[in-house]
């Protein structure tokens, strides 16, 4: 496993990336309405979360971080799950606050099994083993750095007992070749928002003392994004 450090030490661009969402406008951008949630693309995103929940429990405990604008939150309490909706962006909370308060004074047994909590992926507080099972969706995309995406996959092993749900931007797609053309083209070096090969991805994995139990792509072959269930 590798040896977790203070995330004052990491690069700058984790940094960078952490506090550009810690922001009002940028929470603002991503409060949740019926029409962002009424897509194909969230569909199938929605639909391989839940595949990669298959055969866990009623009453587990699911930790959601990055948690966002709390888009996961009623489909996992749904699921009757206890629920973490946890990030480092204290806006981004506020908004998952704010997009469930009525579902959270209308059915109060559904509010007892949410939790929000602020903190950061890199420097839980959390103890061993704490959650069932840990989803980090849409986050790793912004690490382009190996060891970055390397100490994220370590400290949610810790955190977890069963498995980590976890997504990732392929390079086998359609939108990756997009991707990498037009930065070429433009002759951009991107930083953020990049696919990687698969096998890259599954050194991190390997690192991290972790190994791939399951693969869930949104829609592959055409989109970058995709889904693996991990274990220890």
């Amino acid at each position: 496993m590798i040896q977790l450090n203070d995330p004052k030490e990491f690069n700058e661009n984790y940094l960078n990336t952490r506090d550009r969402f810690d922001q009002d406008e940028v929470a603002q951008s991503y409060v949740l309405r019926k029409n962002n949630l009424d897509t194909y693309k969230n569909r199938r995103e929605m639909s391989c979360i839940e595949n990669a929940l298959s055969g866990l429990p009623k009453g587990s405990k699911v930790l959601d971080l990055p948690c966002g604008s709390g888009r996961l939150e009623l489909m996992l309490l749904n699921k009757g799950f206890d629920v973490t909706a946890a990030d480092y962006s204290k806006p981004m909370l506020n908004t998952t606050a704010e997009y469930h308060h009525e579902l959270l004074n209308n059915h109060p047994e559904k509010a007892s099994r949410l939790t929000i909590d602020h903190q950061d992926i890199l420097n839980t507080d959390y103890e061993d083993n704490s959650f069932d099972a840990v989803i980090c969706n849409r986050l790793l995309h912004h690490y382009p750095e190996p060891d970055v995406r390397q100490k994220v996959l370590s400290e949610l092993s810790r955190i977890t007992k069963d498995r980590i749900i976890v997504s990732f931007f392929s390079n086998f797609s359609i939108s990756a070749l997009k991707f990498h053309l037009g930065k070429k083209l433009r002759g951009i070096t991107p930083c953020d928002r990049i696919p990687i090969w698969f096998s890259t991805f599954k050194k991190d994995i390997e690192v991290s003392g972790l190994r791939i139990d399951g693969c869930y792509p949104v829609n592959y072959g055409f989109s970058p994004q995709t889904y693996l269930v991990l274990k220890k």
